[in-house]
């Protein structure tokens, strides 16, 4: 296979690390510090909550009004303040930009920020190590792609479950390169030295991922939705290796399928977000969340 250069990993990268240092300016304008430390230390060392919404984290009140929070005409100011912004507060104080509840493109920006140093250092790490490995392979336009499809489209599915919660990180996107590898494992299985191994690896690390994912400001919703983003946008993108007439023409119609399969799924996240109707479940904050140190307690975890 031709190889590639890895552009778009590397401007990735450095332009995440670029706005996870800007992150402690923003935090020390807004608290006084350069990383959050009141009420609690943020254990990612980086900004509070506040400060990462003011950047354009995912905050569903800042993209569309949230009843009970939002939408109450004889409230002055909001009910709770996330972490950084002074109390009492407006949607304007939190949000920043225009004030207003139409900031679409926080479905965008927020692959680019994240929680703290070492919440980068994570996801840097597999995208320097086994990003860039992909994107040899797979060319810039490709996986630049498959990249920002998945992170989209995590961010959006977790709107659906996570009204109130904060969040940031490419996650989602790695998880759209994960679930490529997968593909690929699956696809070649017979060109795969101990296939089996190395799907044990994989599993392994998906585990562990959803684990961190427990973590405030990482969304394991946004993992789901760009595993599943992923695999489809990887049956489009992907190159191929063919084994015979039938294998070649099994991926051509996997491939066909896949594209009004990805349309249809980004259509119906952005119907469900934008309708209010918000995934009625009490208990999805804890897929997200450890119940420990009032982490779930906090608007912002």
């Amino acid at each position: 296979m031709k190889q590639h250069r890895p552009y778009f990993m590397y401007a990735v990268t450095l332009a995440q690390l670029a706005l996870v240092i800007l992150s402690f300016a923003v935090n020390k304008d807004m608290t006084g510090e350069f990383i959050q430390t009141q009420p609690s230390l943020n254990y990612m060392i980086g900004p509070a909550a506040g400060p990462l919404i003011r950047m354009g984290a995912r905050f569903v009140p800042c993209i569309r009004t949230v009843p009970t929070y939002t939408s109450n005409s004889s409230m002055t100011y909001l009910p709770y303040c996330p972490t950084g912004v002074t109390t009492p507060c407006k949607l304007a104080d939190v949000c920043g930009f225009d004030g207003k509840a139409d900031q679409w493109f926080r479905f965008i920006v927020p692959i680019f920020l994240h929680g703290g140093i070492v919440h980068f250092i994570f996801n840097a790490a597999f995208q320097l190590r086994t990003g860039v490995s992909m994107e040899r392979d797979f060319g810039p336009w490709r996986i630049g792609i498959i990249y920002m499809a998945s992170g989209i489209a995590g961010f959006v599915f977790g709107a659906n479950f996570n009204v109130l919660s904060v969040s940031v990180g490419s996650s989602g996107a790695l998880y759209g390169l994960l679930a490529c590898l997968l593909l690929d494992l699956f696809q070649n299985w017979s060109l795969i030295q101990r296939p089996w191994i190395e799907l044990l690896k994989m599993s392994v690390v998906v585990i562990i991922s959803l684990s961190i994912g427990l973590l405030p400001f990482i969304d394991n919703f946004a993992h789901l939705g760009g595993f599943f983003t992923g695999i489809l946008s990887g049956l489009i993108f992907m190159p191929t290796i063919t084994f015979g007439k039938w294998d070649k023409r099994r991926k051509r119609i996997l491939m066909v399928l896949a594209i009004p399969a990805i349309i249809v799924i980004f259509v119906l996240l952005f119907v469900s977000f934008y309708s209010g109707r918000d995934a009625n479940c009490s208990w999805c904050k804890y897929l997200d969340c450890i119940p420990v140190m009032g982490w779930c307690d906090d608007l912002t975890s």
